[in-house]
């Protein structure tokens, strides 16, 4: 459009409830007001009084679009201003945060003992057929990382492992057809069949591949089997 510029018909601009003379004298005023004369001229000047809450009743019925302008004035002479109830006090929620806080620190000191509990249980390979006892906590932390290990990729083709950096462990999982090993608790038995297993710091990312003799600290031990290589499939972990 080049330099042509679209000027607005004067007729339809805009114009100020005020003008340019009304806003000045305003100003002369607050120049010449004193601070408790200013903040009065302040008050008045842009309608800053305080709510007033009435309550009352008229026998003519307003409509509630009609403007203040238009209406009669309501007679208040006999109008009081309403009360305002006692506003209630904040509730107090600190016994509670305390609450949650231990609780969340509870849970968490249980949670690292479970895990140191895996890694000592599970520091070697699991052998190929065994028994290991653990707490119910300890048995939640091991599924836990289980379900993620496996989750991760085919155990079959690859070893996988799953670890928590807070709990400072890595369960290291691989396949092995014959292997059948029973994680015992209060609550139950829990059988893996062709896993073996191996827990870590985290910072591992492989095992230490130990003696694959039975281990059964519930029952009479099992025949020893003969130990398989222990560097055949460390190479493969998947992190």
């Amino acid at each position: 459009m080049g330099d042509s510029v679209i000027r607005e018909p004067a007729d339809r601009r805009v114009k100020p409830p005020y003008g340019r003379a009304a806003v000045l004298r305003l100003a002369s005023w607050f120049d010449q007001a004193d601070a408790a004369t200013a903040h009065r001229l302040f008050t008045a000047a842009f309608s800053l009084y305080p709510a007033r809450h009435l309550s009352g009743s008229t026998e003519e019925t307003i409509a509630v679009a009609a403007s203040w302008w238009d209406v009669p004035p309501a007679d208040t002479s006999a109008v009081r201003p309403a009360r305002g109830g006692a506003l209630a006090p904040a509730e107090d929620h600190s016994a509670q945060q305390v609450r949650l806080r231990d609780t969340a620190e509870a849970a968490a000191h249980w949670r690292r003992s479970a895990a140191e509990e895996v890694r000592s249980r599970l520091a070697e390979l699991t052998p190929r057929t065994g028994r290991i006892t653990l707490s119910q906590a300890a048995l939640g932390v091991l599924v836990e990382l289980l379900t993620r290990a496996l989750g991760s990729g085919d155990a079959t083709a690859a070893p996988v492992s799953a670890g928590d950096l807070e709990l400072d462990i890595r369960l290291h999982v691989r396949h092995d057809a014959d292997a059948v090993l029973v994680l015992s608790e209060d609550g139950g038995d829990l059988t893996l069949t062709g896993l073996r297993l191996c827990a870590t710091p985290y910072a591992r990312t492989e095992p230490e591949h130990g003696s694959d003799a039975v281990a059964d600290t519930d029952t009479e031990p099992h025949t020893p089997v003969p130990a398989m290589s222990g560097s055949d499939d460390a190479d493969n972990l998947a992190v």
